[in-house]
């Protein structure tokens, strides 16, 4: 299954860290992830960039990520204060895809879903 990634939902940031990670995560805006095992990858990378922003801003609150039981939605937010979120990000399961085709019946492209 594939699976898109829409546009992250930055907030403002009070710290230097918060910006590094609300920088570091618009680059995945309007991302396509072809598979599960690319999508757990991206979740371990969300993860791995905290640490590395938590080991580069030590006097900060470490960040905190949440991820849903069917990693579906990964909140970032300062450890023990969910209330300061960092980042919001939705990974949305691609429906279906659309291609070009020169048939002639239009019953031939109802649908549009695998």
């Amino acid at each position: 299954m594939k699976f898109f990634i829409d546009e992250p939902k930055t907030y403002l940031s009070v710290n230097n860290k918060g910006r590094a990670m609300n920088k570091w995560i618009s680059t995945f805006t309007h991302v396509l992830i072809p598979d599960e095992l690319s999508r757990d990858a991206f979740i371990e990378s969300i993860r791995a960039k905290a640490s590395m922003l938590d080991e580069e801003f030590p006097r900060t609150k470490p960040l905190h990520v949440a991820v849903s039981r069917n990693n579906d939605h990964i909140e970032v937010y300062p450890d023990k204060n969910p209330y300061n979120t960092v980042f919001i990000v939705h990974i949305y399961p691609v429906r279906g895809e659309f291609r070009f085709c020169e048939a002639s019946n239009p019953k031939m492209l109802e649908g549009g879903l695998r």
